[in-house]
């Protein structure tokens, strides 16, 4: 096993072998490297010195097999040989400029967000359709098919995340327009290449799906929508990094007007968005009024579990929500007001006292004023068949609801007379 050392010549642009131990002349293979990498920069010098542009010499370096950081390499030494002065304190690489750690932490930074903001714009549209375009199932169940919280959250993200992207992603570009010789690394290469393979395989399988659900005669306007929010998402971005691809790794010729158009119609797809999450998620105020609501049914429906409560240990319903403070295992107290105004809720008998049978039953009613209606508001609602739960669907406004608390159960053990076990 040989040990190398090198040594970096500023004048040559090249790698020189120093010192080889146990080596006994094994380094003609590297005087080898020299030599063709000397023929190579005084090809590419004598090129440049003829006129022929930088564009012009790599492509004809990358159809004759050159790799792209040789190509580079060559072409940073033949213009160092061709008289372009270079700056003293700053070393190259002999394959070009090599991007900084703060670019590849750039790139890097600006895929997360990317998946961030692909993600948050999915479910946005998602949630939008699901609002307008119900499935069936779900309100079958009592419930509806989006969440007021899921299009807030994505809203948030969008207004965040977006503008960061945009900034990253134009901060990569500025990179190499600015200094066309740079060589990307090949983290930020594999990283996106990852991206387009992950894009490609959602297209495709969004395709599958899309031809499957219509072999089936399951095709609705619901899954459509769906299937072209992944196709669109998907395809802007697998479009837009075939085309930077381009632009940074082969360094072709992309006119800028084109990432522009593309950065349009993504900026015009995050607005009707968010146009649209606003409309169907509510404004910050249609929100508080939201949790209010919900606040006043989970009052309510504590209050009639408290009241059942009492009813059944004292046989009688209480004349006031004040006689609930009277035991302290109730824990109601909490419950009694209005969260806005704290007034206390209404509390009515309707009943105090019927017998059915060998129960005893008594029905009293709840009233709060709700600030909006349950199937105005996304509030999940379910049927009315599940008696605890009726407190959650009201209209806006003063809704009442009743409930039957059971006050004393008779003894239902039946007595078998004695004189049947005589024999």
């Amino acid at each position: 096993m040989e040990t190398v050392s090198l040594s970096f010549s500023f004048e040559t642009q090249q790698l020189i072998p120093v010192m080889a131990i146990n080596g006994r002349g094994k380094t003609k293979w590297y005087n080898c490297l020299i030599m063709e990498q000397s023929k190579l920069t005084a090809y590419v010098a004598g090129q440049l010195k003829a006129g022929i542009s930088p564009d012009a010499v790599r492509q004809h370096l990358l159809l004759v097999g050159w790799s792209e950081e040789d190509a580079g390499a060559a072409i940073v030494s033949g213009l160092v040989e061709s008289g372009v002065p270079t700056p003293e304190n700053r070393m190259h690489s002999g394959r070009g400029t090599l991007s900084s750690t703060v670019e590849v932490v750039l790139n890097f930074f600006s895929f997360i967000l990317l998946g961030t903001v692909a993600t948050a714009l999915g479910i946005l549209y998602y949630q939008v359709i699901g609002k307008y375009f119900p499935d069936p199932l779900v309100l079958g169940y009592g419930a509806l098919d989006y969440s007021s919280s899921a299009i807030h959250y994505a809203i948030a993200t969008l207004i965040i995340a977006f503008p960061i992207y945009v900034v990253t992603v134009r901060l990569w570009f500025r990179r190499f327009r600015e200094n066309e010789e740079k060589v990307e690394s090949k983290l930020t290469k594999w990283l996106t290449y990852l991206v387009l393979l992950v894009t490609a395989v959602t297209i495709v399988g969004d395709l599958i799906a899309t031809v499957y659900y219509f072999l089936q005669g399951e095709l609705s306007a619901r899954f459509l929508l769906k299937a072209l929010t992944i196709l669109v998402i998907a395809g802007i971005i697998f479009g837009f990094y075939v085309l930077e691809r381009k632009k940074i790794q082969y360094k072709n010729d992309i006119p800028r007007r084109i990432f522009e158009y593309i950065g349009g119609a993504i900026s015009v797809l995050v607005i009707i968005g968010l146009v649209l999450g606003f409309i169907a998620g509510g404004s910050p105020a249609t929100e508080r009024m939201r949790g209010l609501d919900t606040q006043r049914a989970d009052d309510l429906r504590a209050l009639a579990s408290c009241i059942s409560t009492y009813g059944f240990d004292h046989k009688r319903l209480p004349l006031s929500l004040d006689e609930l403070n009277s035991g302290a295992q109730y824990y109601c107290s909490e419950r009694m007001n209005d969260p806005e105004t704290r007034v206390a809720y209404e509390y009515r008998i309707v009943t105090s006292d019927v017998q059915t049978g060998l129960v005893h039953e008594g029905n009293i009613e709840l009233c709060a004023n709700f600030a909006l209606s349950s199937e105005d508001i996304g509030t999940k609602s379910v049927s009315y068949s599940t008696p605890i739960d009726k407190w959650v669907k009201h209209a806006a406004g003063r809704e009442c609801d009743s409930e039957t608390v059971i006050l004393e159960r008779g003894d239902t053990t039946t007595i078998v007379p004695e004189k049947m076990f005589v024999k």
